[in-house]
């Protein structure tokens, strides 16, 4: 399960995927945003990686710790202050990263209902004119997310299963684009032109990328302790297969007989020189 904490860190590189209807240059700056996330993640994460493992005194401490990262610094630093100040600015860096995902959230569910793909989706699809973005949708991801937050305080093992079922969702979403465009060929589906062309090494990496999540997310799916009751058993199974219900049940009601997709003229976009 240590690769589950690896991949969630990975989680939000798409983020900017979803306002590239507000950026120039979108085929250009999209690549360089997320490059430079993972880049800039692995930089700053790997050397203070590296240092709490070196700098760790008592292992059992930490795992029997309500707070590990905060049992960690403590041993590193030995006062509790500066674990105090480390533990906040941990926290300021954490709430700061909240903004971009409301605009994630709420740019998804405009599109959702600009493509009627949501219940009351003339009513999301609004774009405020005073403040410039969707609010309404804004304020509805706002609303599910924190109802979403409050199972922690009825259950405990629900709420650690769906959170470690987002990590599964997230790259399930990254991989089926990858099979479609394997599927249907990369010539036929990419533009012709484009800034970051990776060649042969796309094929590859459209191959192997879905047989790795698929290979990651069964192991994800396996119980994390031996014997399995109802309160350490890992129900990501339940929640993905009732995920993939809900879906399949909205996708056959109304709501789903009137979405009509993303309006693209992929004759446009095979013709135009990206430069």
């Amino acid at each position: 399960m240590s690769d589950l904490e690896i991949r969630y860190t990975f989680g939000g590189t798409d983020a900017v995927i979803h306002i590239a209807e507000e950026m120039r240059n979108p085929e250009r700056k999209i690549p360089q945003a997320m490059n430079l996330t993972m880049a800039i993640g692995f930089m700053t994460a790997f050397p203070l990686s590296l240092v709490m493992i070196l700098s760790m005194k008592d292992i059992d401490a930490v795992l029997k710790s309500q707070l590990p990262y905060a049992e960690i610094f403590y041993q590193i630093t030995g006062s509790k202050a500066v674990t105090t100040i480390v533990l906040c600015w941990a926290s300021l860096v954490m709430f700061s990263a909240l903004i971009g995902q409301w605009v994630t959230c709420g740019r998804l569910a405009w599109a959702f209902a600009r493509d009627r793909g949501i219940p009351y989706s003339s009513y999301f699809a609004h774009i405020s004119e005073r403040h410039g973005f969707p609010l309404r949708t804004t304020l509805l991801s706002l609303g599910f997310c924190s109802a979403y937050g409050l199972l922690y305080l009825f259950n405990t093992t629900a709420f650690n299963s769906i959170i470690t079922s987002v990590v599964v969702y997230l790259n399930i979403t990254y991989a089926v684009p990858q099979i479609l465009i394997l599927l249907r060929g990369r010539a036929n589906v990419l533009p012709r032109s484009r800034p970051f062309d990776l060649g042969r090494l796309g094929h590859a990496c459209n191959l192997l990328s879905p047989l790795l999540v698929i290979i990651m997310s069964a192991f994800n799916c396996l119980p994390p302790h031996l014997p399995v009751t109802s309160r350490n058993a890992n129900y990501t199974p339940v929640v993905l297969v009732g995920l993939f219900g809900a879906i399949l049940a909205v996708w056959f009601s109304p709501v789903g007989q009137g979405f009509e997709g993303p309006r693209i003229d992929w004759e446009v976009l095979g013709d135009v020189k990206i430069t």
